[in-house]
This record gives structure tokens, sequence and C-alpha cells, in this order.
């Protein structure tokens, strides 16, 4: 009963934070029709995981150095899992314990499917076009982080911290969670959505609120013994570069538009046709 307040708690405080009285500013614009969830929202989301998926085929020499890097800290946290572990399970309080677990459902499926669904509703009703097709963008960012990471759960498996087992065990394409620790399936989701929010916002205040509440939701899994470091880590930078991708894709669909214009006047009539490459 409690763990479920929880999520309940943190559904409505996302909510409130992100759809203040102010909403309209906090959003880029857009009047694009892919903002319903339709036809154009499939078809799109279709070629956007597609495009994900085949992404690393186009990678360029900054490309590689990026995931060098990347997989160069991965390793040095790995190295150092089970200190780093050892250490949160150590320095852990009451107090910790309260915020972390509550926390921590920032990152789950059924608060981020319902906090998408207020946002998408709250545009609608609105007619902020802005607000619904970020809930969209979002849902595909979350969507696809999830088949990335589900499938690389499956195929490391490696043990969860409170297995009792060390940080180097692997138990590869098992189909118990207790062996689906890397990588953090709540990390990882938390930073495709609230990365891809970020992305869509002009707002300074929606930006760090964005990237705290992941970072949070996402060092709750080590405080919480669900996760190692490592996982974490690798988790975080999945989501945060499948939304990157996602929001380039759609950017670009944007400035390829034909848009009517038309105006009319007692005194003027016109038509304007505007082109965007």
């Amino acid at each position: 009963m409690e763990n479920n307040l929880n999520k309940v708690g943190v559904l409505f405080l996302i909510v409130f934070l992100f759809l203040s009285p102010h909403q309209n500013i906090l959003f880029a614009d857009d009047n694009s029709d892919a903002s319903k969830l339709n036809k154009v929202f499939l078809k799109n989301f279709k070629n956007d995981f597609v495009g994900v998926i085949v992404s690393p085929a186009g990678w360029k020499k900054k490309d590689f150095i990026n995931l060098s890097a990347i997989l160069g800290a991965g390793f040095i946290l790995y190295a150092f899992d089970q200190d780093i572990q050892e250490w949160a399970q150590n320095n852990r309080t009451s107090n910790s314990d309260d915020f972390f677990g509550f926390i921590t459902h920032a990152g789950d499926g059924g608060v981020i499917a319902g906090m998408l669904a207020v946002l998408y509703a709250s545009g609608e009703i609105s007619r902020n076009d802005s607000l619904s097709k970020t809930a969209l963008l979002s849902l595909e960012s979350w969507l696809t982080t999830g088949v990335i990471v589900s499938s690389m759960k499956f195929v490391f498996g490696r043990a969860r911290p409170y297995t009792g087992e060390s940080s180097h065990s692997f138990h590869p394409f098992s189909t118990s969670s207790s062996y689906f620790s890397f990588p953090s399936g709540h990390s990882s989701a938390a930073f495709a959505v609230f990365t891809t929010i970020a992305e869509r916002s002009k707002s300074v205040y929606v930006d760090v609120l964005a990237y705290s509440v992941a970072t949070l939701c996402a060092l709750s899994r080590v405080h919480n013994n669900k996760h190692w470091a490592s996982d974490v880590f690798i988790g975080a930078v999945i989501g945060h570069l499948v939304a990157k991708k996602i929001c380039a894709f759609d950017r670009a669909r944007n400035s390829k538009k034909v848009s009517l214009g038309f105006q009319c006047t007692p005194h003027t009539k016109a038509i304007t046709v505007n082109i965007s490459f």
C-alpha cells in the first residue's frame, strides 16, 4: 500500500511541477500534425525506432571518440562498483531511505505512463500542440529505450547487488529479474523521458528540473541496492542519447515542411507559402 501511495505521490508531484499555469511558455512552439496520437505518429515512431537502431552504421570519427569516452567511464565505474555499493549501503539513513524510496518511482513504468497520459491530455484539452507532441516524443524515447535496455539485460544477465553475488557475476540469457541488473531500466527510462522534455523546453527552469529528477531517480537505484553504479551510468547514457536522437529526427522533419498562410481583411487578401529545407 505504501509503495502504491509513493507512486501516486511522485506522479502528482511531477505533473504539478511540469504542468504549471504557464505551461504554454514551457515548450517549443509546434503546430505539427504529428502532435496527435494517429497514423502519422505511428509512422514517425516506426521510422524513428529504425533510425535509432541503425544509427551506428552512420557514425563518424567523433561519434566513436564519444563512445570510447562513455565506455571508458563505464569501465572505471565497473572496477569500483563493489566499493561504491558498499559505501552507499553503509551510509544509508532513515531519511535517505524515505527520500530515495520515493523518488525512485520517477522511473517506474506506471508513473511514466501516467505522466505522459496527463501531459498529452493537457495538450489536447488546452489545444496546445506542443504539450501533446512532447508527450508523444517522450513516449517514443521511452519505448525505444526500453527495447534496447531489455535486450541488453537479457543478453548480459548481470546479478543485482541484493543477490549477494559480486559485481562481476553474470548469467547470460537468464529470465530471472535478479539477473537483469545491467543496464538500469529505471535510469534509462527516466533519462529518456526527461531528456525529451528538456530538449523540447525553452525554459531553463524545466531543463534543470527535468535533469534533476532523472539524476535523483538514477542515484536512487544505487542507494536502494537495486543496481551497481555502472548499470545506472550506462542506462542513463542510453536513455539520454536515444531521446536526443529522436528529437533530432523530429527537428529534421519539421525543417522540411511546406506551410500555407492566409490573410483576409477588408483591405488585404493574401496567400503566403513558406518552404523550409
